[in-house]
């Protein structure tokens, strides 16, 4: 792939990122917060929810989906559940959160896990709850564009489930070699299944 191609990729990216980002910061805390639960049952009725003994989700800050009443609902079970903690510049571990409930925050506000930390290998996750940008239905996902979700991704042998709303939702996402696809995607309305995907794909224009 030529370099002026890859440019004109990532600017797509970059304006896409841009748009879906007002789309976010539309929604009131309300709406957020209704999306969220809309998404959640959808995901609590899944049968790769209820297959699952290992689930990892995120911590949701600002107006970010949040995962935490499917989270509530893996503990309650027995589940064991695991969340991202940066470890470096470039990359995230998964680690186990034993609570949800009065959680530290991190130097940036976030909540994040409590010490001492324990990690899992991400080969042994059974589903993965993916925050993005925004997706497409054919399973493409925009980052934040930092990278740190393609490179875990890659690691990973685990059910990919992008967490979305229908706003999030684009026609195209530029894909690059480096970008993982998700198996599906679940919104607020509907469980969309992806069309079968490499786990790192090449790129598309």
């Amino acid at each position: 792939m030529g370099q002026g191609t890859a440019m004109t990729g990532t600017a797509r990216k970059k304006a896409l990122r841009q748009e879906l980002r007002r789309r976010m910061l539309a929604h009131t805390d309300a709406q957020v917060a209704a999306l969220s639960e809309a998404v959640a049952r959808q995901v609590l009725a899944s049968r790769v929810f209820q297959e699952a003994t290992t689930v990892f989700g995120y911590l949701a800050f600002a107006k970010e989906l949040s995962v935490d009443l499917i989270l509530q609902e893996a503990l309650r079970l027995g589940k064991t559940v695991a969340v991202p903690l940066i470890v470096s510049k470039t990359e995230f571990r998964a680690a186990v959160l034993p609570r949800l409930g009065n959680l530290p925050l991190d130097r940036y506000g976030i909540r994040t896990v409590p010490e001492p930390y324990t990690f899992l290998d991400p080969r042994g996750l059974d589903l993965i709850l993916v925050p993005g940008a925004g997706f497409s239905e054919q399973g493409a996902r925009l980052g934040r564009g930092a990278g740190y979700y393609d490179r875990f991704l890659a690691g990973t042998s685990g059910h990919r489930l992008a967490i979305a709303c229908e706003d999030f939702l684009t026609f195209a996402i530029p894909m690059e070699a480096t970008d993982c696809w998700m198996e599906a995607v679940v919104t607020e309305k509907r469980w969309i299944h992806c069309p079968a995907r490499p786990l790192r794909a090449p790129d598309e224009e």
